[in-house]
């Protein structure tokens, strides 16, 4: 940070995911603005900027005008503090996915009173497979947008910076299986979308929770640990930007190139939908931040501070627990009272008060990585399991958004483990 440029910590009400917080990125891409710094579980961002280019004002309205809600804290204040604003949100989104489901089952038993099956009701019938009754077509509309008007003023916000982040994604999603006759099938990833957005929002909120619990409104050297991230982090991101743009620009030759040959192109265009559902990389960039929150939260608890996910990450590949096999990792510990060096040259500061602390550093930090490990494949192998499904016809639509949801929460709830330190 040069002399120029001053930190402004910004606290986003909404920040749920990687594709709010590369929506923010690209509404502060502009002139007077030096780093960007993500806590995804805090739902914080650091703003590096010059103050004589671009004044703090204006980033906070560059910030609104992406639908998301943003405030300057302290480096002290507690994780999870936008509390008003989260329950008011989850209880209206709780609304909407009520009354989706309310539309939807009213247009299944329309159907159901107009087909010959109930499965055939779920379905549609007809020689075409998806004819439905017209009273039943209203309901199933009504459902997708209730579904749908939760995500829609973000996807219009995502839209306008030209991003397609999993908002965008599925509105296009619904709204490509209702033009192709689909809307029992629209209606269900509308709806099973808003569950499993309440089911996602709820894992990290627990995650908030946990970790306020753990460290409540303690500020000091621990608020800035995060700052240096680790490198599976830095490798995620960039993977995401990559992997985004491939599986839409994938979706699109699916439901355009096998059809010039074949002529299926409802067929082949239904599967490309399955394809943008399983374009946003959420549950992979989710999965280690998480990880990486717990897993300093508790080992501050337990006498030892690292100061960020990479210190952790080196920690894990020490050969013994040893200040020496350490040392030879990258990595440099102190203890708190007898420290010989300046705290911000020091990747991990113990408090000496047990003598296995080293053995817990090095044991936590193992344990750490080898649940980022387990969540990233995970993430990758769920991804590549339905992106194969997608292209033999195997996987429908609304399971995709099932099982790319549910990764989410489950890498979530797999991080949370680690809030729970080894004994000493």
């Amino acid at each position: 940070m040069t002399p120029a440029h001053v930190l402004l910590r910004l606290h986003v009400a909404g920040m749920d995911c990687a594709d709010e917080a590369a929506l923010i990125r690209r509404a502060l891409n502009r002139p007077g603005i030096a780093a960007l710094n993500f806590d995804l579980v805090g739902r914080r961002v650091d703003v590096t900027y010059d103050p004589s280019i671009l004044p703090a004002a204006a980033i906070l309205a560059a910030v609104a005008d992406t639908g998301l809600s943003a405030h300057t804290h302290d480096a002290g204040e507690v994780v999870g503090d936008d509390h008003q604003h989260h329950y008011h949100h989850h209880d209206t989104a709780k609304w909407w996915a009520a009354a989706s489901l309310t539309a939807f089952v009213a247009g299944w038993l329309i159907d159901g009173l107009n087909a010959a099956t109930w499965a055939e009701a779920l379905f549609g019938h007809g020689d075409d497979g998806h004819s439905h009754h017209r009273a039943a077509v209203v309901a199933y509309g009504l459902s997708a947008v209730a579904g749908l008007a939760p995500m829609i003023p973000r996807a219009v916000a995502s839209l306008r910076y030209l991003r397609l982040d999993m908002h965008v994604l599925v509105c296009l999603s619904a709204i490509g299986a209702a033009a192709i006759g689909q809307w029992a099938e629209a209606a269900a990833v509308a709806f099973l979308f808003a569950i499993a957005h309440l089911m996602e929002t709820w894992s990290i909120e627990r995650a908030r929770h946990a970790v306020a619990t753990l460290v409540g409104h303690e500020p000091g050297w621990g608020d800035d640990r995060g700052h240096e991230s680790a490198p599976v982090e830095r490798w995620i991101e960039k993977f995401a930007a990559v992997y985004t743009p491939a599986v839409t620009f994938a979706a699109l030759a699916v439901a355009v190139g096998p059809p010039i040959v074949d002529g299926q192109w409802e067929t082949w265009f239904y599967r490309g939908l399955i394809f943008l559902v399983l374009a946003c990389p959420c549950a992979l960039v989710i999965s280690t931040p998480v990880t990486v929150v717990a897993a300093l939260t508790s080992a501050a608890r337990r006498g030892v501070l690292f100061k960020g996910g990479s210190p952790l990450e080196r920690a894990a590949k020490a050969t013994a627990p040893t200040a020496e096999a350490l040392a030879s990792a990258g990595v440099i510990v102190q203890c708190r009272t007898t420290a010989t060096m300046p705290l911000g040259q020091v990747d991990v500061v113990l408090t000496c008060d047990h003598p296995e602390d080293l053995e817990f550093l090095v044991g936590h930090a193992r344990r750490a990585v080898a649940v980022i490990r387990q969540n990233v494949t995970l993430a990758l192998v769920t991804k590549a399991a339905f992106l194969v499904s997608a292209i033999l016809g195997a996987a429908p639509l609304w399971l995709a958004v099932l099982a790319d949801t549910g990764a989410t929460v489950a890498v979530t709830l797999n991080g949370l483990r680690l809030l729970r330190a080894a004994p000493r």
